[in-house]
C-alpha cells in the first residue's frame, strides 16, 4: 500500500508566504541604484534600473524606493519621485545663487536628474 500524504487545511500555501519584493535607492542626483527582487529577506537577483524590465517595474509602482538617507518613499510614482528632486534641487539653488560652485554643483544635478527620468522613460 502507497503511504499517503496528508494534506490539512492550516498547511499554508508557499505563495502566500513568499512573495517577491522589489527594492532600490534612490540618490539626490536622481541615479538610481540597482533594483534588488527578493524572496522574503533572501537577495535573488539584482538588475540594473534602466533595463526593460527594470523601466518596466518602475513604472508599473512595483518598486519600493528610498532615498540615500533612508527614508522612504512610499505611494510616489517614478515620475513624482523625479519632480520632487527637481523641485529640491531647484531650491537649494536658490539658497546660494551667488555662489559659482553652488550654481555649477546644483545645475549639474539638475541635468543629471533629466538625465535620469528620461532614461526610466524611455520605451526600447
Amino acid at each position: 500500500m502507497p503511504p499517503t500524504q496528508r494534506k490539512t487545511p492550516l498547511e499554508p500555501r508557499l505563495e502566500s508566504v513568499f512573495r517577491k519584493t522589489y527594492f532600490a535607492v534612490i540618490r539626490s542626483d536622481g541615479s538610481l541604484l540597482p533594483i534588488e527582487e527578493k524572496l522574503g529577506r533572501r537577495l535573488l537577483r539584482t538588475l540594473p534600473a534602466d533595463s526593460n524590465e527594470g523601466r518596466q517595474l518602475l513604472r508599473q509602482d512595483c518598486v519600493n524606493l528610498t532615498t540615500a538617507e533612508g527614508r522612504p518613499l512610499a505611494g510616489l510614482s517614478i515620475e513624482d519621485v523625479y519632480q520632487k528632486l527637481r523641485s529640491q534641487t531647484t531650491q537649494r539653488l536658490a539658497r546660494r545663487p551667488h555662489d559659482p560652485d553652488w550654481v555649477r554643483r546644483c545645475q549639474d544635478t539638475l541635468v543629471t536628474i533629466e538625465r535620469w527620468r528620461k532614461a526610466l522613460a524611455r520605451d526600447h
